[in-house]
């Protein structure tokens, strides 16, 4: 998996952000993810699937209550 040039990352299970805690990906990731992969980009939307990927697995496996608009949080802002 490609590692994003960033400190605002998904800190699993719970894929809130390691340095502001707001839900991942936060504003400033967001930001850096376009400048990284840009925007619209196909390698973006990958990468962020497999990151949704992950996050449905650790809800599956019991981290914590059933997460939120996971689609809109992980992909529904970067498509076009």
């Amino acid at each position: 998996m490609r590692v994003p040039r960033t400190e605002h990352v998904g800190d699993r299970p719970n894929w809130d952000c390691r340095v502001c805690a707001r839900a991942w990906p936060c504003a400033t990731a967001k930001v850096e993810l376009i400048e990284e992969f840009g925007m619209p980009s196909s390698s973006l939307a990958f990468f962020l699937g497999s990151c949704l990927i992950e996050a449905i697995d650790d809800w599956a496996a019991g981290s914590g209550g059933r997460p939120v608009d996971l689609y809109e949080r992980f992909l529904g802002w970067c498509t076009p």
